[in-house]
């Protein structure tokens, strides 16, 4: 799933602002910070997010699969279903058997291939069934219900508009929208993601519509009455709420990748911004796949636009629904990096989120998180190292934003009110920022070959964080709690004061470096941090590498020479924030001389908020709505 993007632009936008606005305070700037904090220490103290334990709940029964007829009443948004789901019990002596439903009306309810009716009740939110017998975990129980259900959540109808955003009408249209627990309101269900099934639906549309589901189209039938009934299978396992449909006048276009058919479904009228959005998705396939040595894992992939989507996309199994606003709105002859990572993130859920699914919306970062990184590694195999590196930057400070003026959490957290609340910039952007850490830590070709293990060990099942770590263990060697400890299941990140001083005598650098988060029972009062500092003199730059593990911790470095250039954390590898003052010689060295794009950027947006010089035209970022450093630092 992916947040709708104006709004993370916003955010991102004014995040930015402050971040680079407190890039490199004056000296004089410093010294009243340090006189006012003597005077009057402030400990910062942080908000969680509002809500109760949710626990995982407990499991009586495995479904195994759902068989789901629908047909829909247009006029007074009525779904007309006729399910069957299949199960096992789990525990011996099963005789009731509960569901999540939503305020349907239940017309009859039945064992499949009888015409017993089985007594039911309707608890607030449930279908509780009564069934004929005591069952044991050897067999296997197929319910057969049929019911209506005019559901205010989970399935939509979106009427037509003549004089739609696009040019052209917009045709009217049905969709679902199942993460997290909304499917249960239009077909009984267990709804909840540490359960994998497969499923069947029989979706009968008028004449001129056509539905869109998960896995393989099976057939096509037309009816008397002059409807069509599709009839879509998908026979991998995956979770309940990835099931979905989509019912409207569509134009399908048709790309591949290897054999695999991969499908545009947009409005008549619309076909070349679909084409422009969607073009570089075998390009993706085939990157996803070859990275993680892992093929796509399905046999077909489709991507159907909808108005008025409550995301920007959302990774419905092998049929991804897409926001019509998000994908046909752009100018151009390329589609935006918003756009492609749109495109991307919910491609890569295909891995992360639909084979491998998270046990409970607690973990829910191994789904949101690695998605998110996922659209930062396609720009890097597509754009290179500063594009992945700009997408780093904006996660970070859309995830400092929400920190500073939200709440802090741990990204591992059961505490909601409604499941939606976790998926926040935490979740999403800081979870993008954990693996990139991760990435940084092991080494590219360990992180590569750590995830491959992870999806072979975990393919079509559910996992914990548990799970990831153990993956990158086995196949690293190293042992990673102190990483997972302070990244995944605290909050925070460190807030670092840096001091230099340069002996002439001895050719002594000698950095000072303290931790000055406030910590409490969420955010670690020390983090273990590898840093690489690059260093310049006269006679050329190096890097040295330190590993801070104290709250305070000086550092010496045996030079040849004064220093032209003190970069404290080459490439970007860390989450942090950092009060290092430079001279301003200092910075104009680093602003020529860093060896990275972002070194440079970072010198000339301190020199910037300092009264400095511009930022030439050569250094400018990448067209990527979040960083807009260059704009920024040459006010």
């Amino acid at each position: 799933m992916f947040p709708q993007i104006k709004t993370r632009l916003l955010t991102t936008l004014v995040a930015v602002a402050l971040l680079i606005a407190g890039l490199a305070p004056t000296a004089e700037a410093q010294r009243r910070k340090r006189r006012a904090a003597i005077a009057m220490p402030v400990v910062k103290k942080y908000p969680t997010p509002q809500g109760a334990p949710h626990p995982r709940p407990p499991r009586s029964y495995d479904v195994l699969n759902y068989t789901i007829r629908t047909r829909f009443e247009e006029s007074n948004k009525t779904v007309i279903g006729d399910e069957t789901v299949t199960l096992k019990p789990l525990a011996a002596d099963f005789k009731t058997l509960v569901l999540d439903a939503g305020a349907m009306r239940i017309e009859s309810v039945t064992l499949d291939g009888s015409s017993v009716q089985l007594p039911w009740t309707q608890p607030p939110q449930k279908l509780s069934i009564t069934l004929d017998r005591a069952y044991q975990p050897e067999d296997t129980i197929a319910v057969r219900i049929k019911y209506r259900a005019q559901p205010e959540l989970g399935i939509y109808f979106v009427p037509t508009n003549r004089s739609s955003y696009f040019g052209q009408p917009r045709p009217a249209q049905i969709w679902s929208q199942g993460e997290p627990e909304e499917n249960h309101y239009w077909f009984p269900c267990y709804d909840f993601p540490d359960d994998k099934v497969t499923s069947e639906q029989y979706i009968t549309t008028s004449g001129n519509e056509v539905a869109i589901s998960n896995g393989a189209l099976v057939e096509t039938i037309s009816n008397d009455d002059g409807t069509r009934t599709f009839h879509w299978k998908m026979t991998q396992p995956h979770g309940s709420y990835l099931i979905s449909l989509v019912v409207g006048d569509y134009v399908k276009l048709s790309d591949t990748f290897k054999n695999i058919p991969v499908e545009y479904y947009t409005y008549p009228g619309t076909e070349a911004a679909a084409s422009r959005a969607f073009g570089k998705t075998p390009q993706m396939m085939a990157w996803f796949s070859q990275a993680l040595n892992y093929d796509y894992p399905y046999n077909r992939y489709a991507q159907t636009v909808v108005a008025n989507f409550k995301f920007g996309g959302m990774e419905n199994i092998t049929a991804t629904t897409q926001s019509d606003i998000e994908i046909l709105s752009r100018t151009g002859n390329q589609p935006s990096t918003a756009t492609e990572n749109l495109v991307s993130h919910e491609l890569a859920h295909s891995w992360f989120g639909n084979l491998v699914t998270c046990k409970d919306w607690s973990h829910a970062w191994l789904n949101e998180g690695f998605a998110t990184f996922m659209e930062a590694s396609f720009q890097e195999h597509d754009k290179g190292r500063d594009a992945y590196l700009a997408e780093m930057m904006s996660n970070e400070t859309t995830y400092f934003f929400e920190d500073a003026y939200q709440y802090r959490r741990p990204i591992v957290y059961d505490r909601y009110q409604q499941p939606i609340d976790l998926f926040d910039m935490t979740l999403y952007k800081k979870g993008a920022l954990i693996l990139h850490m991760l990435r940084e830590t092991v080494g590219d070709e360990l992180f590569w070959k750590s995830l491959n293990r992870y999806l072979l060990d975990n393919q079509f099942r559910n996992v914990v964080t548990a799970d990831l770590q153990r993956a990158f263990e086995q196949t690293t060697g190293q042992k990673l709690d102190w990483f997972f400890n302070q990244w995944v299941y605290h909050a925070g990140f460190p807030e670092l004061r840096v001091r230099s001083s340069y002996n002439p005598a001895t050719r002594q650098l000698t950095l000072n470096v303290a931790q000055t988060q406030t910590s409490d029972a969420a955010t670690p009062e020390v983090f273990r941090l590898p840093v690489d500092i690059e260093l310049a003199t006269a006679s050329g730059p190096h890097t040295e590498h330190i590993e801070i593990t104290q709250r305070a911790q000086s550092f010496t470095f045996q030079l040849d020479g004064r220093p032209l250039m003190i970069r404290f954390d080459k490439g970007e590898k860390i989450l942090k924030k950092l009060d290092f003052p430079r001279s301003r010689a200092m910075l104009a060295y680093q602003s020529e001389h860093s060896a990275d794009r972002f070194g440079r950027l970072e010198a000339l947006a301190a020199l910037a908020s300092t009264g400095g010089r511009r930022v030439p035209e050569s250094l400018g970022c990448y067209q990527h709505p979040n960083t807009t450093m260059q704009q920024l630092a040459a006010r």
